[in-house]
């Protein structure tokens, strides 16, 4: 017998395009949206003044870094975390199984607080890093965890490459240093059907080295985190190639690499996401990257709204972890904040209210992620 129940909203996000309706029903049954109705039903649990939106999207992060908060605050990016003889790679050689798996568990609850529930995570420590991600994954019900690892230099053969594909959803490779380019080209053949990740241009160094035309030459990655440098060509590549780009405002301004061309990005057709990054040195709360990203596009675009298109960036964007969209016929994964305290239902633009009033705080409802004893 099918498990339904019902939920009443004031309003509600819908579709690819976060479509604003009105006063409407949610009927949800066996963890599936089955019906969106108009007005509100009477037998049906109500929020007469939520929102439901999408479930939030941490597309970038680096978890087990959240092993040492705060460390290094006066260090350089390459001295903490310059792959692989930086001060973060030295603690994290030094952190054992147990307390590896309890930080990443803490920074997955502390996550579901702010109404995350897919956290893209860049995997440190090689083969046991990504069996310690898989563990995790293991514990986790209705958090869409989605692993994309790595080989350390000593152990990059075929037959580890391979076992890692068994294991992970995806490679992320660390800088336009860390393989040659034989490597890369392994890499592209063996997860061809997976996803392909790389840091690319977070520095002006790094840009000057020309990272995004050889990786695109020899990784031919789906996802490119940063992208901090890049010029109007270079984002073009990415949108004709239908390469998503992850930024992470607060980690470049943290680690005084730059600011990212957040609204060029969106005015050029970008496919962009939003990230958290190092959890060591930011906390993952994706409603401060939402405002900090809405701020940066009014500095650079005076008088722009582009909050509808940010706050995609961290809901239905991210089609390469999975649909995240409130659809009849989809998952229901969506939270539901409190639009009366928040002064959201009386803005004149709801998208920019949402993410400049919503946070962890108010939200009255989600679907239910947990992680398993």
């Amino acid at each position: 017998m099918e498990n339904c129940k019902v939920l009443n909203v004031r309003k509600v996000l819908i579709g690819e395009d976060l479509e604003v309706k009105d006063n409407a029903n949610i009927e949800i049954c066996d963890g599936y949206i089955t019906h969106i109705g108009n007005g509100f039903s009477s037998n049906a649990e109500s929020f007469t003044s939520g929102i439901a939106i999408p479930s939030l999207v941490n597309s970038h992060v680096h978890m087990l870094d959240y092993a040492f908060p705060e460390i290094g605050i006066d260090k350089t990016i390459k001295e903490l975390v310059g792959d692989p003889n930086s001060l973060k790679y030295e603690l994290l050689s030094k952190q054992n199984e147990k307390d590896l798996i309890n930080f990443s568990l803490n920074f997955i609850s502390n996550s579901i607080n702010f109404g995350v529930t897919t956290i893209a995570d860049f995997r440190e420590l090689g083969i046991f890093g990504s069996k310690i991600a898989l563990d995790i994954k293991r514990k986790l019900k209705g958090i869409n965890y989605i692993i994309l690892g790595r080989l350390e230099k000593n152990e990059f053969n075929d037959k580890n490459l391979v076992h890692l594909a068994e294991i992970d959803d995806g490679f992320g490779v660390s800088s336009i240093s860390t393989y040659s380019l034989e490597e890369l080209m392994k890499i592209s053949e063996i997860f061809k059907n997976k996803i392909r990740a790389a840091h690319i241009s977070e520095t002006l160094k790094q840009n000057l080295k020309k990272d995004l035309e050889f990786f695109m030459k020899y990784l031919r990655p789906n996802l490119i985190i940063h992208g901090t440098w890049l010029s109007d060509d270079e984002l073009l590549i990415l949108k004709e190639k239908n390469v998503s780009l992850v930024l992470c405002p607060r980690s470049n301004l943290w680690f005084s690499t730059g600011i990212p061309r957040i609204a060029n990005a969106i005015k050029l057709g970008v496919n962009i996401l939003l990230g958290t990054d190092n959890a060591a040195w930011l906390s993952p709360n994706l409603w401060k990257e939402m405002e900090l990203a809405l701020l940066i596009s009014r500095l650079q675009d005076p008088l722009s709204n582009y909050s509808k298109e940010i706050l995609k960036a961290t809901t239905v964007n991210a089609r390469l972890f999975g649909t995240n969209k409130i659809d009849e016929g989809e998952k229901s994964n969506f939270i539901i904040i409190d639009g009366e305290k928040t002064g959201i239902l009386r803005a004149h633009d709801v998208y920019s209210a949402i993410i400049k009033r919503g946070s962890e705080g108010n939200i009255t409802y989600a679907e239910q992620p947990r992680i398993l004893a």
